[in-house]
């Protein structure tokens, strides 16, 4: 896949996993088509990969390059006059527009700067109809108009509408323009009910809406205060154990910096898949880092959650901030600080009103809750009646830094101490899994293999040449610039994923493999045929003109596999020294 819109997230081979996810949402794409799809919210905190999971959305839809036309809008967290505000939307819609239409991909990421650049573009194109959009806007513009926004706003409904096509609009931090579009060009009368104007635009099921926030209780606030039965609410969930693993593995290769196989698995643990974590424990300014001991975790999970240098104490204190602005009083810190203790059942206003002894009305003490709740610091229960603590490992241990000096009896070495009782905890569970071959055995052990071919096979040929049959004359392994797994978009095919690919940095062979550490049961004909066929299919979506492929089974071959692997020039091993830590 091409990349046409630049992402967030640097390389794109650091996007991990988000299976169910990215299924889900491309599948809500394919529906467009139909008109069958809603208007969606995507819920989540900042950092947790939502901006990756719009913009990687959106590069596939551009590349599929089909019936629906992809647009993507981040609305910034700065004041902007709402015509100015309108201008830049347009823009960006004509941009993307024009970019998908023509195939000239540079006006995705170099979007029109005005009307008259735009005007010229579209002169030199079919889609002249946009010519009378750009003429009502710059019309609005000069008579200080505010139906300016409602021009820009309905384009892309309106252009998808009069060409029979399809649009998805991807609007990141959705939320933000309730609080920093205005009226004036000064910027002092703010528009807090414009989300409000998207009531019938997010109806519509040719162009529905994909919105994202970060501040969760604001953005839901809105969605249901002013757009009631607009958007269906998608929460982003922590990443499973296994996308967890495989995002440490990528980090700790694009970082250089080592990591040990238990330490990755205690990692994903005590991180609970949170994105954010992961990626800020590799990115961490403690000069001391290492991850080749548990002792250098917990040192670098201390320094992030309490030194104020830390990037996730600092994230988690800008909504702590925004929460404790408005109600900044013992009573609230306490409240935090009890839900966190108990973070694992929902608490009752009454508990809270006797366990605290707080001298408030109910009334009064829901008020703070709702606006803790709103700041994203505690979260709402099955109803406004019940409310828990922020559902992770760290949330408390930041809070509880922060406010040492305001808790009684609160000793800043609880923090390690906490940190290494989850450490052990996890430890255990580590080596409780761990079977023949360590934990990795199943449905980890492609990652073992990923991290072999990343760092050690071509420091070692002889080792590991050693341990493969059928391999090509005078192969020799390389130095590879990526090694991944591979699983193609279920738009394009929804049965092609590949344990992994290697690529060269030069026109040497790829390296298409699969791998099963099994105890007893072989990798059957079926199997090998299978495999074979989603190699040919891998090569010609990411058109590799020459691959080796391979399968690593430490339970065997029958002799019919065998067979075919000699008729294709598949390679294969049975050796256990793959996955030895």
């Amino acid at each position: 896949m091409q990349i046409y819109l630049k992402e967030k997230i640097g390389l794109p081979e650091l996007f991990t996993g988000r299976e169910k996810e990215m299924a889900y949402f491309e599948r809500w794409i394919n529906r467009i088509e139909s008109e069958l799809s809603m208007s969606q919210a995507l819920l989540s905190r900042r950092k947790t990969g939502k901006s990756a999971i719009l913009q990687r959305l959106y590069n596939k839809t551009f590349d599929k390059n089909g019936m629906v036309v992809p647009f993507y809008f981040e609305i910034q967290e700065s004041p902007m006059w709402l015509l100015d505000f309108s201008q830049e939307f347009l823009l960006a819609f004509v941009s993307q527009y024009l970019a998908f239409k023509t195939r000239q991909t540079d006006y995705v990421d170099n979007p029109f700067t005005n009307f008259d650049e735009a005007r010229r573009a579209i002169e030199q194109t079919d889609f002249t109809a946009l010519l009378g959009t750009i003429d009502s806007a710059v019309k609005a513009k000069v008579e200080k108009s505010p139906t300016m926004w409602d021009i820009a706003r309905d384009t892309p409904r309106r252009i998808a509408a009069l060409n029979n096509e399809r649009v998805v609009q991807f609007v990141d931090e959705f939320q933000h323009l309730s609080r920093y579009i205005y009226r004036d060009r000064d910027c002092t009368i703010r528009l807090s009910e414009l989300p409000g104007t998207y009531l019938h635009t997010a109806e519509y099921k040719h162009a529905p809406l994909l919105v994202s926030g970060s501040w969760v209780g604001w953005l839901m606030d809105d969605l249901i205060r002013l757009l009631p039965g607009r958007f269906q609410f998608v929460p982003l969930q922590d990443m499973p154990e296994d996308e967890s693993v495989e995002m440490i593995f990528k980090y700790a290769h694009t970082e250089e910096l080592p990591i040990t196989d238990e330490v990755a698995y205690i990692m994903a643990d005590l991180t609970e898949g949170n994105p954010f974590y992961i990626s800020t424990l590799f990115r961490s300014i403690y000069f001391e880092k290492d991850f080749t001991t548990l002792e250098g975790l917990n040192e670098t999970l201390e320094f992030e959650t309490t030194n104020r240098q830390g990037m996730i104490r600092g994230t988690w204190m800008e909504y702590v901030a925004s929460a404790l602005h408005r109600i900044n009083d013992q009573n609230a810190k306490n409240i935090v600080l009890y839900l966190c203790q108990h973070r694992d059942r929902e608490v009752g206003r009454k508990e809270l009103l006797e366990k605290l002894t707080l001298e408030m009305t109910d009334a009064e003490l829901n008020k703070r809750l709702l606006a803790l709740a709103y700041s994203d610091i505690i979260e709402y229960g099955r109803s406004n009646f019940y409310y828990r603590g922020v559902q992770d490992n760290i949330f408390d241990k930041v809070f509880r830094s922060q406010y040492a000096d305001d808790i009684q009896e609160f000793d800043p070495a609880e923090i390690g101490r906490d940190y290494r009782a989850l450490l052990k905890a996890a430890q255990k569970k580590y080596r409780q899994l761990s079977g023949e071959y360590g934990h990795f055995k199943g449905k980890f052990a492609e990652y073992v293999v990923i991290n072999k071919l990343q760092y050690q096979v071509w420091k070692h040929q002889t080792r590991y040449l050693g341990m493969m049959e059928n391999l090509p004359d005078r192969f020799q392994f390389s130095q590879y610039k990526s090694v991944w797994s591979y699983s193609a978009s279920p738009v394009q095919q929804r049965s092609i994923q590949v344990d992994v690919l290697a690529r060269t940095k030069s026109d040497e062979p790829c390296l298409i493999g699969e791998v099963k550490n099994r105890a007893t049961t072989k990798f059957t004909l079926e199997e090998a045929t299978h495999f074979h066929e989603k190699s040919d299919k891998v090569m010609e979506l990411e058109q590799i003109k020459s691959a080796v492929l391979f399968v690593i089974c430490t339970a065997g071959f029958p002799p019919e596999t065998l067979n075919f692997f000699r008729q294709y020039d598949i390679a294969w091993s049975t050796d256990a020294r793959w996955f030895e830590q």
